[in-house]
Parts: C-alpha cells; structure tokens; sequence
C-alpha cells in the first residue's frame, strides 16, 4: 500500500488497514481520508454471523469490542467524517463532494 498512488484515486481499504500507521499516514499525505460513520447496531445489520466473515479479529475479541477500537481508530485518522445514518450512498457521496469541493486544489 505505502507504493499506491493515492492521488486522484477512491480506495476502500477494509477496515484493518487503520491499524497500519504507515499506511494511514501515507493515504493522508496525498489524499483525503473519509470515516463513513455507522452506528454499531447498523454493523451488526450488515454483516450478520460475523464468525463465518474473514473479519481480521483476535480471537477473544466480540464485535462490539472491535467496533469501539476501530471507531477511536478511524476517528483520529480521519481528515472528515461523513455521518451515513439514514442516508442513500448517493447522499453519502454528495456529502463527500461538498467536503471535497471546499478543500484546497493541492491535495
């Protein structure tokens, strides 16, 4: 990933890639990182039985509890977070253009 060009460039990276300070520091030097903020009740909707899911998790570790640590992960890596409650992934996208269209041409 710290070879990717981020520039001009839309890139999920699943949700284990916070843990890589290298990499985040890397996705922030070039780009915008964006936090689609979920509640944990709407995780759960979305994922279901996450024990049949490749989640990288430890073993004793519940999904709440990955959840919280993610969330304070992704909360201080983000540049902006975008709140997704409610909202089509058209209206999450519009929320992210607006953010985008009043940062500066340089990144």
């Amino acid at each position: 990933m710290l070879r990717l060009d981020v520039r001009r460039q839309v890139i999920s990276t699943g949700g284990s890639a916070v843990y890589s300070e290298p990499a985040m520091s890397h996705l922030k030097a070039d780009g915008l990182v964006v936090f689609l903020d979920i509640p944990l009740e709407v995780v759960i909707a979305r994922i279901g039985d996450y024990s049949a899911r490749g989640i990288s998790r430890r073993p004793d570790q519940s999904l709440e509890q990955l959840f919280w640590e993610r969330f304070e992960l992704y909360s201080r890596a983000a540049d902006v977070a975008v709140n997704c409650v409610g909202k089509s992934q058209e209206d999450v996208c519009d929320d992210i253009s607006a953010v985008m269209l009043q940062m500066p041409a340089t990144r």
